[in-house]
């Protein structure tokens, strides 16, 4: 089979970003994607406008992330202005866009391990321009394009079955927490059953420091996994974390919130503390003679908590909830007996739902694998 340099069988359009100054969201001149923030499954989300665009794509050119990340693709959903973030490729006569399409997914893990840099990773036009592409004869093109999408829609059809019982489940999760406290007539303000305390002052982001403390903030936590990401976090002088110690000590069922951006989300955190925690969060350290701590970590992930929370919430371009705010949220209170039944009761059914997510979740993973597998397949001639 015929091989190809990218160069001799695509125009290649390097992106430009224009001045800002240019940018909209009006309307005014063409569509601008500045790099992959915008992509979906096909097709970009037309957001910003230039009305002095610098470089172009047309209708359909396959759009390549270059930068931050390396290898995403998308098409151009009509002609656009494309930033320094994206290269347009324009396939010629001998290609078919969609088999140029298919062949960059198939070929992103590689590509990806083309770039470099430290800040963020990116590929050179170089680098682009001297990719090789196999170019069989348009009809095997073509045939290998119908099976490859005839393959995708079976898995789409699995993949978008194992979405809507993810959503379900999410649903079911919210109805249990719900229905828990529905009983409980009795309630106190937040405040009044836990300290809550900022665990850093807001006007003050502390610098980086080389092999330092973890400083965590909402976008460090992994939900899904239940843990923290201590090895990619911010860290900062073992000094800020001296100083943590001054103000508050981490005890077994303390958990945080988000303050700003993402609002409420509660997670619990781990002992021992080696890790400091940053402005954006809002720890809560439930008084356990007042108290089930575990009772009232549930009850804040309720929508008891959650509608009070996106009801007081500041209407800013960023999103925020103060500690004034969060100490008066109402919380539902009951026996202590009544409290262990509770955590009892949802414990038992939480459990069964995130078993279930597991499995969908590795479902969803091989599902991913097996797309993978496919393209793999046909790239090398076993399709």
């Amino acid at each position: 089979m015929e091989v190809k340099k990218l160069k001799e069988c695509c125009t290649i359009i390097a992106g430009q970003s224009p001045e800002s100054k240019y940018y909209n969201s009006n309307g005014d001149g063409l569509p601008f994607f500045q790099g992959k923030a915008d992509f979906g499954e096909l097709y970009p989300s037309i957001r910003v406008y230039c009305s002095q665009p610098t470089k172009i794509a047309e209708k359909d050119d396959i759009l390549l992330s270059v930068r931050a990340p390396v290898g995403p693709t998308n098409l151009a959903p009509c002609k656009v202005c494309i930033g320094r973030g994206l290269t347009a490729i324009r396939p010629s006569e001998v290609l078919l866009t969609r088999y140029v399409l298919l062949f960059f997914r198939y070929f992103e893990a590689q590509l990806a391990s083309k770039g470099t840099g430290t800040t963020f990773k990116a590929i050179t036009q170089d680098v682009v321009k001297n990719l090789e592409i196999p170019i069989p004869p348009l009809p095997e093109q073509e045939r290998i394009v119908a099976r490859i999408e005839e393959l995708f829609s079976q898995l789409d059809a699995g993949v978008e079955t194992l979405k809507k019982t993810k959503a379900q489940l999410a649903v079911y999760r919210q109805a249990v927490l719900k229905e828990a406290f529905e009983d409980c007539i009795d309630s106190v303000t937040m405040g009044s059953v836990a300290t809550m305390i900022d665990p850093q002052p807001s006007h003050r982001t502390p610098p980086e420091f080389e092999n330092g403390i973890p400083y965590i903030g909402i976008g460090d936590i992994d939900y899904t996994g239940k843990t923290i990401r201590f090895k990619d976090a911010r860290k900062v002088n073992p000094a800020v974390y001296e100083e943590h110690l001054q103000r508050y000590t981490l005890r077994e069922g303390d958990f945080v919130m988000g303050k700003i951006g993402t609002i409420g989300k509660p997670f619990r955190l781990p002992l021992p503390q080696n890790y400091t925690l940053s402005a954006n969060v809002i720890l809560i350290q439930p008084d356990a003679e007042k108290i089930n701590p575990e009772y009232l970590f549930w009850q804040f992930s309720s929508p008891l908590i959650t509608e009070q929370l996106m009801a007081g919430k500041n209407e800013t371009s960023q999103p925020a909830f103060g500690i004034q705010k969060a100490r008066l949220l109402r919380i539902k209170m009951c026996s202590p007996k009544d409290q262990d039944r509770i955590v009892y009761s949802i414990r038992e059914k939480i459990s069964v739902c995130e078993n279930i997510e597991q499995t969908v979740t590795l479902s969803l993973q091989q599902a991913e694998a097996m797309r993978q597998s496919i393209l793999k397949d046909a790239f090398e001639g076993r399709l």
